[in-house]
């Protein structure tokens, strides 16, 4: 697996604009994920089809990828093992990049996106899954293209990449934490949408550039739906067997109280902040806002509880009765243990979601 760097902010508006050739890679990109978008949602689905187009998808992106990515001295950060963003940063093998530019951040997108492509052909990942990812590639493709003024460049393939290992336990793990990465970043995507969105309401203006910020920030987040179907694309076995008690390991050696939650994943941290600042101002300006932007909330709230939804349903699979690491960690500092399972404290925060969002459905 490559290494996955990502900026020390979780920000695109942070990075250094510095960028050569990367520019060019995503308008190549971008012409491969439209094609392929137009495959995958086509009005008949073959599957022997669909493989061999990511079979040919992945060989087209061979020559995009460039897992040694150059940076200055100081850049990398290193790991605080008493911070907890950084003790779920090693165990899911990132690292953060201080004063990150744009040329280093797009190779990494390009990166962690190849890998992605290459192993989605390998997976039980269903067609309308995989249509989410393809349109938050298409999203960010077309945020990272604004205002970029690019010659087409056509780039000659070379021989496929093969990412995955072999076994299948080393592979099951490899899924798992690709789709961390891949998560990580169309969060990353999603957050600056979202920022922007703020920006545009705390302006006034309620124009369809506000609509489609908020649309590409629901389907980046949607995606990273995706990444964690992706992530369980295996057995319940290899799950209990493997995974689990990789995590349950790496949480000992880090002696944090608690196991591996949401809480300790910087962008999802980061963007739950904007997450929540944005449906403040929608609450808030809601009786001003025009159809056209209510629309595109009422699609993020949908897949927002969605989201949710199929998590807990990844929990039954994967866990089935038992607790979730964090709910284990819980129950180790308290005299009466957690007899819910992971499913349900996951079925329990989608009501949650459910009434932080009624708002937006409601006449008031």
């Amino acid at each position: 697996m490559n290494q996955c760097y990502l900026p020390k902010s979780s920000s695109i508006d942070a990075l250094e604009r510095e960028h050569q050739s990367e520019m060019n890679k995503i308008n190549f990109f971008h012409g491969r994920i439209k094609n392929q978008i137009d495959i995958i949602l086509g009005e008949t689905y073959i599957l022997k089809n669909v493989i061999s187009s990511f079979e040919d998808f992945s060989l087209a992106l061979s020559a995009l990828i460039n897992p040694d990515i150059a940076f200055q001295e100081g850049q990398l950060s290193d790991y605080d093992m008493t911070d907890k963003f950084d003790i779920y940063d090693k165990y899911f093998e990132v690292v953060r990049v201080d004063h990150m530019s744009t040329g280093q951040f797009i190779q990494q997108y390009l990166d962690t996106s190849a890998e992605l492509i290459s192993e989605l052909q390998h997976t039980s990942m269903s067609r309308g899954e995989i249509a989410f990812m393809l349109k938050a590639w298409e999203a960010s493709n077309e945020i990272l293209l604004e205002n970029e003024v690019i010659d087409a460049v056509t780039y000659t393939e070379r021989s496929a990449c093969a990412f995955a290992p072999p076994s299948n336990e080393e592979r099951a793990l490899y899924r798992w934490k690709l789709a961390h990465h891949g998560f990580a970043l169309f969060l990353i995507f999603s957050g600056y949408c979202f920022k922007k969105a703020i920006e545009l309401i705390r302006l006034g203006v309620y124009s369809e550039k506000l609509a489609d910020w908020i649309d590409k920030g629901a389907h980046l987040f949607r995606a990273t739906t995706a990444c964690m179907e992706f992530g369980n694309s295996f057995t319940a076995t290899i799950y209990r067997s493997v995974v689990r008690p990789d995590m349950s390991r790496a949480n000992e050696e880090a002696n944090l109280p608690n196991g591996f939650s949401g809480t300790q994943n910087f962008e999802y941290v980061q963007w739950r902040k904007l997450k929540i600042e944005l449906l403040g101002l929608i609450k808030e300006h809601k009786r001003e806002l025009p159809i056209h932007v209510m629309d595109a909330i009422e699609l993020f709230r949908a897949y927002y509880l969605e989201d949710m939804h199929i998590h807990s349903i990844i929990a039954g699979r994967m866990v089935g009765i038992e607790k979730s690491l964090l709910q284990d960690g819980i129950s180790k500092n308290k005299s009466k243990p957690m007899k819910i399972t992971a499913a349900d404290m996951l079925r329990m925060m989608a009501k949650a979601r459910e009434k932080e969002c009624e708002f937006i459905l409601s006449n008031h």
